[in-house]
């Protein structure tokens, strides 16, 4: 356990990727704390009290203060969800599968959690020497899913299935966040996909509009279209603390249902008092034409 006074800031963000958890906090350094605190060390936080891998300390100059007969000094340390934290390493072998599941390519990787509502890959490739994370993110974008952390465990949700969940809390009637609007960035950033078939021939997925195009290995009409439905952040929210509100959820701002695409919680100590808040960024479901 840390103390109040240890601990000077603590972060708990929790986000739509193949990593839905990692911890940022600062702490002074006495009582044994940096030995503790060590990279590979693990430490629980949060609401959920879960287990997170140290994989970054951050010693920062002195405070320009002395207690006893030392200068104090602060850390900022940043962890991983333990369970999960292996998919940012580069492999030290390929993974190569086809046929399989979602939950087979996380283990294979490294990750040791089991997927929930889990689906189908045909293909998988992760060569040595890369982070399996990224390959990871195109193959939920190609089914048009995310992962996301309930009750500890992983599951594996379809992007039209989270958009149309109840929402879980309601701004009200005002709507004062902070608010990205723009078709131009959408069709720049959003591309149309297309891919060649075993015969050579073009496959094609959402090609209505004048958009940046892109290739994508192998995939069939169904992949292509679902690797251009995906959720556009528009919105940012500061509220009070609210752990209670995780990546995934759906909130309703001014009437309009909006996915929380990350959250981060915060509590930081200021000269002896406690403040605490939450920032989420919200988005809505963008299916390109």
């Amino acid at each position: 356990m840390l103390p109040t006074d240890v601990m000077l800031k603590w972060v708990g963000r929790s986000d739509l990727t193949p990593i839905p958890r990692s911890l940022e906090f600062t702490v002074k350094l006495i009582d044994g704390v940096q030995e503790k605190l060590k990279v590979g060390a693990s430490v629980w936080g949060g609401r959920e009290n879960l287990r997170y891998e140290v994989v970054k300390t951050d010693r920062a100059q002195p405070l320009g203060q002395v207690q006893g007969k030392s200068q104090q000094q602060a850390m900022k340390v940043t962890a991983l969800l333990h369970r999960c934290a292996s998919v940012a390493r580069p492999l030290n072998s390929a993974v190569i599968l086809s046929d399989t599941t979602l939950g087979a390519i996380y283990r294979a990787c490294g990750a040791f959690m089991p997927v929930g509502s889990d689906f189908a890959v045909p293909r998988f490739t992760c060569f040595k020497g890369k982070e399996p994370s990224y390959q990871l993110a195109q193959a939920l974008q190609e089914e048009g899913a995310a992962l996301v952390l309930r009750g500890g465990s992983i599951m594996a949700m379809r992007l039209t299935d989270m958009a149309k969940q109840a929402p879980v809390a309601d701004i009200g009637q005002v709507d004062s966040s902070a608010k990205i609007e723009s078709e131009f960035l959408q069709l720049q950033d959003v591309p149309s996909y297309y891919s060649v078939n075993d015969m050579a021939a073009i496959v094609r997925g959402q090609m209505g509009q004048a958009r940046r195009v892109a290739f994508i290995a192998r995939a069939d009409e169904r992949q292509l279209r679902n690797a251009s439905c995906v959720l556009v952040r528009s919105k940012t929210v500061d509220s009070t603390i609210c752990q209670q509100i995780q990546a995934g959820d759906v909130m309703r701002v001014a009437g309009e249902n909006l996915v929380v695409i990350t959250a981060a919680h915060a509590f930081e100590n200021l000269e002896g008092a406690q403040e605490s808040r939450s920032r989420l960024w919200l988005g809505s479901l963008i299916n390109a034409q």
